[in-house]
């Protein structure tokens, strides 16, 4: 209080009060000139710095007016008499005009859209509240207080209606991804393209690693890790120990998908520890939890802090990445027993003689094959075994039907109904994006369930949420798998089921997870009895759950016995 009352008194000097006044004028004009139109986060780091370059000179030229004389004009020496007075009225003028415009004026304002005063005002609201990484719990909470339609940011809406996904998503949709998508910049890949044509494009790529016969190729490759994982749990079962299935189930996925894109695993399988490079990871990620809700600020910490902090890990980690690429690149083809995806995406730099841009694709999809070929497996399969030592009935089903059946063929393993409904319901119920993939419409705006969401606006569609609604699904806070088969009518909306996405943005590697999940359950459940280990229920799976664009469960410790031969 004592210091609004000295700058106060200090404002009431006309010299002072002009100086507040030309830096007030500075900032109103920043921001409807400049601020209000189109996207600034890619230029934040810029920004802070032309900013900090600014104030600045205005300090050094406080100094230097001194000897000026009358070679300055009198708004000249007033400004540089009193720098921190025009800082003050600039920085005081610019966020009281942000504030009002996205209180009052601004499409979603003008709309009426309810949500949290603060997260009106700011992204920073939102970050604070997901600070424990649980933003499916903080949109699940906003749901619940203000119905479908939230304003969850000064230009974003979190729409819970079902029919959310099929408008942003679907063949005539007007929505392009937001601007989280830029978070690899300058690097690009398949995930984070914004450009419809060259996402198109570049899809079109990877869409030759995914045929028939590729995936009926990869499966060789699964089938060798599904071995590995066995043979772990057999050990745990001869030393009479816990298994740590989270342990296992992420191995298994990162062993997988490493040698699916790069031709080699991390042989965490093997060794029995986490590659040091996939700790890097783990934790680099950890920064998208609080941090997704505010792209600008990834920026500036990415362009201006690279080497501080876990920020070094996820350098550390990209440049890891690209020196893996760069030693597939010397592999000779003719030495690959079965191709890889990097196979199908060097053809395409090949074509264009490595060029920067080609091999900038390289890198960056390289990144994000590991990210959302590993994890999302690895998730749900926690849900599953979860729910199996949580539901022996489940497992008992499974093993009668899958008798008669080749566990090692995917194709075979897709006749088992009940195993089908299992990993049908675990992918509603442990959603591989609890709340990613925000899209931003264009221009002409969007209309879902009948509200229209003006243009500009980012849309927040969370699957964590809306694959829950009653409406939608009976007892959709329940695991009942049997809705996928023996009682349909318990699902009573199928719009709000798309855990692999919509269109043409839907998950590449669907089939392939989805795969891998059969090989897995079926492997296991044909061999073990599974259940918790004494003082645990699997609780943590889903309430240590966190968030962070991909879903990183918690926890979960399982006892398997062999079943006897029969």
């Amino acid at each position: 209080m004592a210091v609004l009352e000295f700058i106060g008194d200090q404002l009431l000097r006309p010299n002072r009060a002009v100086v507040f006044g030309l830096g007030a004028i500075a900032g109103l004009a920043m921001h409807h000139g400049f601020y209000i139109h189109g996207e600034w986060h890619v230029q934040a780091p810029a920004i802070v710095v032309g900013h900090s370059l600014a104030f600045a000179a205005l300090f050094i030229g406080s100094v230097s007016s001194s000897f000026a004389g009358g070679t300055l004009t009198l708004e000249s020496k007033f400004v540089f008499r009193y720098p921190g007075f025009a800082i003050l009225g600039y920085l005081v003028a610019l966020f009281t005009s942000i504030t009002v415009y996205r209180l009052f004026f601004n499409r979603l304002a003008r709309a009426g859209f309810a949500g949290p005063v603060g997260a009106r005002i700011t992204k920073l609201w939102h970050m604070w509240a997901c600070r424990g990484s649980k933003n499916h719990l903080v949109l699940d909470r906003l749901h619940r207080k203000y119905g479908d339609f939230v304003r969850t940011g000064p230009t974003e809406v979190t729409v819970f209606h079902p029919d959310v996904y099929w408008v942003i998503d679907g063949p005539k949709a007007e929505c392009v991804k937001s601007e989280w998508y830029d978070i690899l910049d300058p690097n690009l890949s398949l995930v984070t393209a914004r450009n419809k044509f060259l996402h198109q494009t570049r899809r079109r790529q990877w869409n030759q690693g995914f045929t028939t016969k590729s995936i009926a190729q990869y499966e060789e490759k699964i089938l060798k890790y599904v071995d590995q994982l066995d043979v772990c749990i057999e050990q745990d079962v001869a030393a009479h120990r816990v298994s740590d299935v989270r342990n296992l189930f992420f191995w298994f996925g990162f062993d997988a998908m490493g040698d699916f894109v790069f031709n080699k695993p991390f042989n965490m399988l093997q060794d029995q520890k986490w590659h040091h490079i996939i700790v890097l990871l783990q934790r680099a990620l950890s920064l998208l939890g609080p941090f997704s809700a505010v792209p600008w600020l990834i920026q500036i910490g990415f362009k201006l802090m690279p080497r501080v902090w876990i920020l070094k890990d996820w350098f550390d980690m990209v440049a890891w990445c690209e020196k893996q690429m760069h030693e597939r690149l010397q592999v000779p083809e003719d030495k690959l027993r079965v191709p890889d995806v990097a196979h199908y995406l060097m053809e395409d730099a090949k074509t264009n003689n490595f060029r920067k841009e080609s091999m900038m694709w390289l890198n960056g999809d390289s990144l994000l094959a590991i990210v959302a070929g590993s994890e999302p497996t690895a998730s749900v399969l926690l849900g599953i075994f979860c729910e199996l030592a949580r539901n022996p009935a489940h497992a008992r089903k499974i093993y009668d039907e899958i008798q008669g059946l080749d566990i090692r063929d995917a194709r075979s393993l897709s006749r088992a109904p009940h195993l089908e409904a299992v990993i049908s319901e675990a992918l509603r119920f442990y959603p591989v994006l609890p709340t990613g993939g925000n899209r931003k419409t264009l221009e002409h705006g969007v209309t879902i369930g009948g509200t229209y969401i003006p243009p500009y606006t980012t849309i927040v569609a969370p699957r964590y949420s809306i694959m829950r609604r009653e409406d939608c699904f009976e007892r959709g806070n329940e695991f009942l798998p049997e809705r996928w088969f023996e009682k349909p009518e318990m699902i009573r909306n199928k719009a709000a089921y798309a855990p692999f996405g919509t269109g043409h943005h839907s998950c590449l590697g669907r089939v392939l997870a989805t795969d891998d999940m059969r090989l897995v359950t079926a492997r296991l459940v044909s061999k073990y009895h599974i259940r918790f280990p004494t003082g645990e229920d699997g609780h943590g799976v889903l309430g240590d759950l966190r968030d962070q664009f991909t879903a990183n469960p918690g926890q979960l410790h399982l006892v398997f016995e062999l079943r006897e031969k029969q």
